[in-house]
């Protein structure tokens, strides 16, 4: 019976991709660095900022990267910053409201949790397992790991819920099923993952937030953990 539901952050719960690529653009800008597209920022896979930065800077230098980039991205976070997922809250308020222990492993740092935090406002969570807290960003799966070890939680009973394929690649490897949130994806970028991810591991595509609080009772009900008939 699925008793825990991990989630990734960024582009699952909430949309920071424009400010992520603002911060990394002015940061890098400031100290002489080419002016990067879009794609660029992209291409560099933004799953640990200070692992980010240490592509371009040197390592006694990165420290103080990673500082200037959230300057930045306080700065620049009201402009920037596109909101909680239309369905998130009142997904995380159902899981809550049914027992159901919930936890973040992102590869955001703590200092960026802590400025986001405080606009997102996402309610509390029982473990927070952030790129300060591991050795290897996704798609190692420490993360994961240290996760459910803080949970006291099995691969069995638990779900990471993400969107990227570096989520799905670090699913596997920690044995636990994967709900790919597809609802933060345009057409082109939904074709693009399942295509990435095929040959990776097995997951369930959701294109609504709603949606996973009802794969966890099917899923639960599929195992005996809920009798029939119980409210959702």
């Amino acid at each position: 019976m699925t008793r825990f539901v991990l989630f990734d952050l960024d582009g699952t719960l909430i949309d920071t991709l424009n400010l992520y690529v603002q911060s990394v653009v002015q940061t890098l800008q400031a100290t002489g660095h080419n002016l990067l597209s879009l794609e660029e920022v992209l291409s560099l896979r933004l799953n640990s900022e200070p692992r980010l930065m240490a592509h371009f800077y040197p390592s006694d230098e990165v420290e103080g990267a990673h500082r200037r980039f959230l300057e930045n991205y306080r700065g620049l976070h009201a402009s920037y910053f596109d909101g909680v997922y239309p369905g998130v809250d009142g997904l995380l308020t159902s899981l809550r409201s049914r027992g159901i222990k919930m936890g973040i492993v992102s590869g955001k740092s703590r200092g960026a949790w802590a400025i986001t935090r405080e606009h997102a406002r996402l309610g509390p969570f029982d473990t927070l397992v952030f790129d300060d807290d591991v050795s290897a960003p996704k798609p190692d799966c420490e993360g994961l790991v240290k996760a459910m070890s803080n949970l006291g939680a099995s691969p069995s009973d638990t779900v990471y819920v993400g969107d990227s394929v570096d989520d799905l690649e670090a699913a596997t490897a920690a044995g636990v099923s994967f709900y790919a949130a597809l609802w933060s994806k345009s057409e082109s970028d939904t074709l693009a993952f399942e295509q990435a991810a095929a040959g990776i591991g097995p997951y369930a595509g959701v294109d609504h937030p709603g949606k996973v609080v009802q794969m966890v009772y099917d899923a639960g009900r599929r195992q005996g953990g809920y009798r029939p008939g119980a409210e959702l």
